[in-house]
């Protein structure tokens, strides 16, 4: 059975799959997951009630919850709590919540997840999460990005392994530490921890995905070994990076400007 075989699309805080899925065991992440309505409603398990996701399904941070109905195609959104904190916050006692929105809303997220996956922006996993939490991103409205920041960037990416001290990215920048993280912050929507940990992320489905090993997309994506990638990977995502199929087609978004 061709499992986890459909569309990724990878941004920086952000995944999205659109395809078939498996069953999963209980988990829980650090990702929030949203669940988009589909032909069929995908079935999600939670300690306690079982949920079919007819309309928009959120998860929240570390809930621990499962996939009741493989083999069915669905629509996922994994994004970092610090993108949409104030949505997350707002989420019902359990952490899970069923959510009808307004039709305006609705149509405009219907025609985004209809889009060809070639047209999706740098920010499309932020533009979905907007369209259920209007302005509440940390990244709504970002004003142009400070050359700062864009030279912090660069010293990032020129780093093999992505394993750069706090102090040399502030100094590519020309700011002090608590300067560079504010404006980090500001700049990007979540703190640089978070932002090397999904540029890690980022590269080891890349090298996943080009057919390599997973003990050497753990080492071009600079974890520790194939279990460092495999245990931040199932914390992420609640998968295994083994579940991803040869067959998924992985497109990755990383500019930020």
């Amino acid at each position: 059975m061709i499992n986890w075989a459909g569309d990724i699309t990878i941004g920086l805080g952000w995944v999205y799959y659109d395809g078939p899925v498996g069953h999963t065991e209980f988990h829980q992440h650090y990702a929030v997951q949203i669940c988009f309505p589909f032909a069929k409603a995908l079935q999600i398990e939670t300690q306690g009630q079982i949920l079919n996701a007819e309309g928009i399904l959120v998860i929240g941070s570390n809930i621990s919850h499962r996939l009741s109905a493989p083999s069915q195609t669905a629509k996922i959104l994994y994004i970092d709590p610090s993108l949409v904190r104030n949505g997350n916050e707002k989420l019902g006692t359990g952490g899970v919540e069923l959510l009808n929105l307004p039709s305006d809303q609705s149509k405009a997220l219907e025609q985004a997840l209809a889009s060809d996956p070639a047209s999706r922006t740098t920010e499309f996993g932020v533009e979905l999460a907007q369209l259920i939490w209007p302005l509440q991103s940390d990244q709504a409205a970002l004003p142009t990005m400070d050359p700062r920041i864009e030279r912090s960037l660069e010293e990032i990416d020129a780093a093999d392994d992505l394993s750069v001290p706090l102090e040399q990215v502030a100094r590519a920048a020309g700011l002090s530490m608590g300067r560079f993280r504010h404006l980090f912050r500001a700049q990007i929507g979540m703190p640089l921890k978070s932002y090397l940990l999904w540029r890690k992320l980022q590269r080891a489905i890349e090298s996943l995905a080009s057919d390599n090993s997973l003990t050497r997309a753990a080492h071009i994506a600079g974890f520790a070994d194939s279990a460092h990638l495999s245990r931040t990977f199932k914390r992420t995502f609640g998968l295994s990076p083994n579940d991803l199929n040869k067959k998924a087609n992985v497109t990755t978004r990383k500019n930020t400007s």
